[in-house]
């Protein structure tokens, strides 16, 4: 009997050793899962993002109940740029811990130079991590998770990385407003648009507007004389009108520093181009001359004082100031000749005035 009994303790001790094993390890295998599960594959049901920097620098990504994503609540977002983020969230996995040896000098380098990502579904908070820098090879992103409860640091940082892609992550976590803000400036139905008008102020007489009256009704007149343009092609007209549809600047200038910026607003504009739509409201975007930021020269071996691809805009109101490409907008200042009956469809936009070489 006491040798069962014995028997009998033993078991009770064994199994609950074994308990306690299965519960430890158990409660171990948790918590390494949410130290290393930094991916979100519900994408879909994403509506807010918010990182901010150790400059002090905040911004957040938030979608609207009729899905349009804005920028701080201002501006609408770019969206290739929210498409390269939301994909990095989805495909982010992990390639190995961080080694002890080298955790201290990681988690300094966390702390001075990582950008924190909050990740919110349909208004909560599910995750979030710090982003930090690339590791010595360029192939992995060093990152932390953050207890989305407490919004403790985690204890261990691992290398990240995107299967298939060859490169850091770190870029696509930025917090520069104006790199989130959509680059449109121009998108209209062209069936919404009243007029289109062009001043050169470097030469008035090539200037005009076109008005809409009705379909297959267009009126072009000079704004030097207001002469009447004669053998309006609709045709041209409605071609003309369609490259509204979508126009994006390149970039903002953010290389140019305020006294530069200055500067060119002070200089004459190469021309000045407004639409207004059907309801009264305008937009007016004032193009000027860019000048090169290394020495180019021409077909005849001159040194140009333009930039031929590129030219600068004042746009929303002259609050921003943009680069945008020739190639794009060209195609919207055309010489009045591009609206006539038989003239070439390819006439010459009324771009920069002569480019003379340096002085």
């Amino acid at each position: 009997m006491r040798k069962k009994n014995r028997i009998a303790a033993i078991l009770v001790i064994l199994m609950g050793s074994l308990t306690f094993w299965f519960v430890l390890n158990n409660r171990q295998g948790t918590l390494r899962a949410e130290m290393k599960n930094f991916a979100v594959k519900d994408t879909a049901s994403i509506n807010k993002l918010f990182l901010a920097d150790k400059n002090g620098r905040t911004l957040t990504l938030e979608r609207d109940e009729k899905g349009h994503w804005t920028v701080n609540g201002k501006y609408g977002v770019r969206m290739d740029a929210l498409a390269t983020l939301m994909e990095t969230i989805y495909r982010l996995d992990v390639k190995e811990p961080v080694g002890k040896k080298a955790q201290d000098n990681v988690m300094k380098r966390l702390a001075s130079k990582a950008v924190k990502c909050e990740i919110y579904q349909k208004g909560e908070l599910v995750k979030a991590y710090y982003v930090g820098t690339e590791t010595q090879n360029m192939k992995g992103t060093y990152m932390i998770m953050i207890d989305p409860e407490t919004m403790e640091t985690m204890e261990r940082p691992f290398i990240t990385y995107i299967p298939g892609f060859e490169g850091y992550l770190t870029t696509r976590y930025f917090t520069e407003e104006k790199g989130w803000r959509d680059r449109t400036m121009f998108e209209y139905n062209p069936n919404d648009i009243k007029s289109v008008k062009m001043e050169v102020p470097y030469n008035p007489s090539f200037g005009y507007e076109l008005t809409v009256n009705a379909n297959n009704d267009y009126q072009i007149k000079m704004l030097a004389d207001n002469k009447i343009v004669a053998d309006v092609d609709p045709i041209a007209v409605k071609q003309y009108l369609s490259y509204f549809q979508i126009l994006s600047f390149e970039s903002f200038e953010v290389d140019l520093k305020q006294n530069q910026i200055d500067s060119v607003l002070k200089s004459q504009p190469i021309n000045i181009l407004t639409v207004t739509d059907k309801n009264g409201k305008t937009n007016k975007v004032t193009f000027f001359a860019r000048k090169p930021k290394k020495e180019v020269y021409g077909k005849d071996g001159l040194l140009l004082k333009f930039d031929e691809e590129r030219m600068d805009a004042l746009m929303n109101n002259g609050v921003d100031f943009v680069m945008v490409q020739f190639y794009m907008f060209g195609k919207v200042m055309p010489s009045v000749d591009y609206f006539q009956t038989g003239a070439s469809k390819s006439a010459q936009p009324v771009n920069l005035p002569v480019n003379k070489p340096k002085a």
